[in-house]
């Protein structure tokens, strides 16, 4: 095969030389520890979670779009207990919820914080890299279950199925929780372009 045409093209060879700039990736990474009775019984690196595409083109439209940002803490942590693994289509409305196939945790599986999930909090950073480690998710939990992930979604409420599901993981390693337990999720988004 001749390659001297596409050597000679100005656009692929500044396209080529570019790539790696042109290459925008967001990951997400997800850690667990989980208390009782105040001491750590297990610290777990669950590993990378998956963006939905509901999430980044929320993102790419606050960003770079018109659409406003709305309060602070704009996402909140959830945690679901259905053996399930997110895929890029899950959407807030089919997967979160009382009834979305996720089985999010609600009022009798945790009772702290009351009501509301916990806000994903970060402090301010200079890198590509943010993370809730100072303010990690904390759920005190109310009943015998067992926790299969977390994530990330805009809506406030347990019970919402509104808003956009930004980012989901199924843990690697499950935990068995008991009433008075306490799991804490922290969250580490990078941007890169690698």
């Amino acid at each position: 095969m001749n390659l001297n045409k596409f050597r000679d093209d100005a656009q692929l060879r500044y396209a080529a030389k570019h790539i790696g700039e042109s290459g925008l990736q967001m990951h997400g990474h997800v850690l667990t520890d989980h208390f009782r009775n105040g001491l750590l019984l297990a610290h777990n690196d669950q590993g990378s979670n998956t963006f939905t595409t509901e999430g980044m083109a929320y993102l790419l439209n606050v960003i770079f779009g018109t659409t406003s940002k709305v309060g602070i803490p704009i996402f909140y942590v959830g945690i679901f207990k259905n053996n399930v693994t997110p895929a890029v289509g899950d959407t807030a409305a089919a997967k979160l919820g009382a009834a979305g196939s996720y089985g999010e945790c609600q009022d009798a599986d945790y009772d702290s914080p009351i009501t509301n999930k916990p806000g994903y909090t970060i402090a301010s950073t200079a890198t590509a890299s943010c993370t809730n480690t100072a303010s990690a998710a904390s759920f005190t939990v109310n009943a015998s279950i067992t926790v299969y992930g977390a994530f990330l979604s805009t809506s406030m409420a347990k019970t919402a199925t509104d808003g956009y599901l930004m980012a989901a993981k199924k843990f690697g390693t499950a935990r068995a929780v008991i009433d008075a337990d306490v799991l804490a999720v922290t969250y580490v988004i990078s941007c890169t372009t690698s």
